[in-house]
């Protein structure tokens, strides 16, 4: 993408919660805090940092930061039927599909996937998707904004800038497990490398393609949303930064208000904030989350999540929460697993004990067992940009595996798949 221009607008925010949650995925997120040296080289480089909070001043009522847990969830929403998802996708009318179906031998039974793109088994060429993008700029109160149109604590340049042209828009040279994959975005490198015996030889892949410059959008956070104060190591300095915090209801009501303003049901709006968290009856934090939604148009996917500043959460930084949504909403873009009525779509042999994941879960949510794990990777003027690790498919399935080296996800965390179904 070329220089930053972006293109401002208000939105006004009606107060309302339009979808429950399900609370079946709500668990912990493993974390391992990270921090390294800068590399050049198409590898990436596991790092680690310890980089400490030290002190957190509150808005009276807020759950203490000690308490604090981030975690990814999946919010419920209409069952969704696949038949007329496939006329949709036909129609432009939502994003581009194909779906299979898959048997497994841990539980003889047959599963169907749905992922975006184009079947690798059928094609060897590269599907662009068109992304509609929405930099949120919210506004809290008491002349607190949290913007990401400006540096965050330890940088110079514009978050949006630094967003926009990290390895999730721009393509980057890239291995998965030793393995070069190509010169690719980071989504679509992972998929790639998830499906590397059928496409190694091929142009496959899925790409994001922006709809035009993106969109500043000004909003008021929503009536009871609340914002602490916290003090970092940013760099060489200390500063004190701003979370805000948001009811994940009234945060979604506010996401799908926005988006149906700026992208249609053929995009993927991508709405980046800044330091934006989400709470579930105040507990913190959701840190990102991916949805589907009949609109009048068709059928409206989304992924939700923040630019963070370092030391917040431990093992999350700049980017590595919308690598973990982008990969899920690129393999579970509809996100039937948890609606009632939505058949077996995505669904898998229940699998847990790992990452964020304390119980059992048996959705195709390719990030959640990997949670806490993080990557660095060069980008674009030499900035080290974070990305956690992702399972392939095989790991869910526990079928023969596919992916580079015969591993289970895109940088080797997983050796051997999700074994046993779980209890």
């Amino acid at each position: 993408m070329g220089a930053f221009q972006p293109v401002r607008a208000t939105v006004t925010h009606r107060h309302q919660s339009r979808w429950s949650l399900c609370a079946a995925v709500l668990a912990a997120m493993a974390v391992s805090v990270a921090a390294g040296s800068p590399s050049r080289a198409a590898t990436p480089v596991r790092v680690r940092t310890h980089v400490t909070v030290r002190q957190v001043q509150s808005d009276p009522g807020v759950q203490p930061f000690s308490q604090w847990r981030a975690r990814f969830v999946t919010l419920m929403h209409p069952r969704l039927n696949i038949n007329t998802l496939r006329l949709q996708a036909a129609s432009g009318a939502t994003v581009p599909f194909w779906t299979s179906l898959v048997t497994s031998p841990v539980d003889g039974l047959s599963y169907t996937t749905s992922m975006v793109g184009a079947s690798p088994f059928a094609t060897t060429t590269n599907t662009n998707v068109t992304y509609a993008p929405i930099v949120l700029r919210i506004h809290f109160g008491r002349n607190v904004v949290l913007d990401p149109t400006r540096p965050d604590c330890s940088d110079t340049v514009a978050i949006s800038s630094r967003f926009f042209s990290s390895p999730l828009f721009q393509p980057s040279s890239l291995t998965s497990n030793g393995v070069y994959v190509g010169t690719v975005q980071l989504i679509s490198g992972y998929q790639r490398a998830n499906f590397w015996t059928s496409v190694s030889s091929s142009g496959y892949g899925v790409t994001l393609v922006a709809s035009g410059a993106p969109i500043v959008v000004d909003v008021n956070a929503p009536l009871g949303s609340r914002v602490s104060s916290i003090t970092l190591q940013c760099g060489n300095s200390v500063k004190t930064v701003k979370l805000g915090q948001i009811d994940i209801n009234r945060y979604d009501s506010l996401i799908q208000s926005v988006i149906s303003r700026y992208s249609n049901a053929s995009q993927l709006p991508v709405v980046l904030t800044y330091n934006v968290v989400q709470t579930i009856s105040g507990s913190c934090c959701v840190l990102g989350y991916h949805n589907a939604v009949p609109v009048s148009s068709g059928t409206q996917t989304y992924a939700v999540g923040s630019y963070i500043d370092s030391g917040i959460f431990s093992g999350v930084d700049d980017i590595v929460v919308w690598s973990h949504e982008l990969a899920e909403w690129l393999d579970d873009p509809f996100v039937q697993a948890s609606v009632p009525g939505g058949g077996n779509d995505d669904l898998t042999p229940a699998w847990g004990h790992v990452g964020q994941v304390s119980g059992c879960q048996n959705n195709l949510e390719n990030a959640d067992p990997l949670s806490g794990t993080e990557f660095a990777l060069s980008g674009a003027g030499g900035f080290v940009y974070h990305f956690q690790d992702i399972a392939f498919e095989d790991w869910f399935y526990r079928t023969p595996a596919q992916g580079t080296r015969g591993l289970f996800s895109f940088t080797g965390d997983f050796a051997t798949d999700a074994g046993a179904v779980c209890h």
